[in-house]
């Protein structure tokens, strides 16, 4: 692993892990721990993404009667890019929140896009599946990108490396073809 694609892995982890942090702090009913586990996620991330994250700080809490620990996603796979506007990025394929099954039992639900800002490496924009809402059938990805006039995920930049850590199931008839994929 090269010393660029492994700062990028130990970034997208720290991510997750402080995602995973502020879903449990939600169920912990401390509106202070919460909402600052919150503020530091949207730190890992350019301003624009708060809201795409899919958690948002909050001015009351709902107190739980047996509260969660969560588990960060699983890191499937990790891709590098040379872009034009960017340079370096690196898209992070992801498990859904908290997976509770096994590893190689898991399927892919978001991809993160990370940049360079300001010498810090940040979330700069994030891809979904997009499932067919007739045969829930996963078709491919759909964007909610930072900028989308300056970065389009079926037009990433000219392909590097990536990296496998582990494989996902197939009972999508997605995700094992995508993790296959040098892309």
């Amino acid at each position: 692993m090269d010393k660029i694609m492994k700062k990028a892995k130990e970034f997208i982890l720290k991510f997750l892990d402080k995602e995973a942090e502020c879903w449990t702090n939600l169920e912990l009913a401390d509106l202070n721990v919460f909402n600052n586990s919150v503020k530091e996620l949207y730190e890992m991330a350019t301003d624009n993404m708060d809201e795409s994250l899919g958690i948002l700080q909050r001015e009351k809490l709902d107190e739980e009667d047996s509260p969660i620990s969560y588990k960060p996603r699983h890191l499937f796979k990790l891709s590098e890019y040379k872009n034009k506007i960017y340079g370096d990025i690196w898209v992070a394929y992801v498990s859904i929140i908290n997976p509770r099954r096994e590893i190689n039992k898991s399927v892919f639900l978001e991809g993160f896009i990370i940049g360079e800002i300001g010498n810090e490496l940040k979330i700069i924009g994030k891809m979904i599946i997009n499932t067919n809402r007739s045969n829930m059938k996963v078709e491919g990805w759909k964007s909610s990108v930072y900028n989308p006039s300056d970065l389009d995920i079926n037009k990433l930049g000219e392909f590097i490396s990536t990296e496998r850590y582990f494989e996902p199931g197939n009972r999508d008839d997605f995700s094992l073809e995508e993790y296959l994929k040098d892309k």
